[in-house]
């Protein structure tokens, strides 16, 4: 069976381990920017709660700045620190089980990765997270967000049919939507953004709060497509 597997907060804890960091880092670079602000912390909490809110932290920034009226140069700022040079600052972490489970399922199955951010970043992640990229037999960096070509060159380089694969992600709309659209099998993980309400439940098959229910969720799958 062909897995292919989201990386943040999928993999790799990015709402715990690494947005506070790099929206902390965000918040600096605005204020010497222009953006005057009463109390650095109370701003910072505030910025948190969007974020936590957000399907992405970009749509967070966007909302901050227009609540704030920060400068529109801000903005820019704030996305360079977020997503074109990140300064990670705290150790990476990576989700709940997620390099046992990697381990144990490259083993009998195809194992891949498409991801949505500059592949140098990316990369970079997982070293830190010690999740190792000879788990996948395909990497996919989406530095345009468009998952859906990634889903389908997949199926194309594999020559396994959706049917007999499964993605796993933790938001709907754009994780999981494209590959059901395409006729994958999706599980969601009730993990980081994947707590709040990021898309159509129709695009979900099934739902696991830890990685580790993945393979029992397996059996169940091999059982469905006999």
């Amino acid at each position: 069976m062909l897995i292919i597997f989201d990386l943040d907060d999928t993999l790799i804890d990015t709402t715990g381990s690494i947005s506070p960091g790099i929206l902390k880092n965000a918040l600096t670079a605005m204020q010497g920017a222009g953006f005057a602000m009463k109390s650095f912390q109370s701003a910072y909490t505030e910025l948190l709660q969007l974020n936590s809110f957000h399907i992405s932290s970009r749509e967070a920034l966007r909302e901050f700045i227009e609540i704030n009226r920060a400068p529109d140069r801000c903005y820019d700022v704030g996305i360079d620190e977020i997503y074109e040079n990140p300064r990670f600052n705290d150790p990476i972490q990576p989700v709940e089980d997620a390099v046992e489970v990697l381990q144990e399922l490259h083993v009998d199955h195809q194992l891949a990765l498409v991801t949505k951010g500059r592949e140098k970043i990316q990369r970079e992640k997982m070293r830190r997270a010690g999740i190792s990229t000879e788990f996948f037999t395909r990497l996919y960096f989406c530095d345009g967000g468009n998952k859906k070509k990634a889903y389908q060159k997949a199926v194309e380089e594999t020559g396994i049919s959706p049917l007999n694969a499964l993605v796993c992600a933790d938001r709907i709309a754009l994780d999981l939507a494209p590959a059901k659209a395409l006729g994958y099998n999706t599980v969601q993980i009730k993990w980081g953004r994947g707590l709040g309400n990021t898309g159509l439940k129709k695009d979900v098959d099934y739902t696991i709060l830890h990685l580790k229910e993945l393979h029992g969720l397996l059996g169940d799958l091999f059982e469905k497509i006999k």
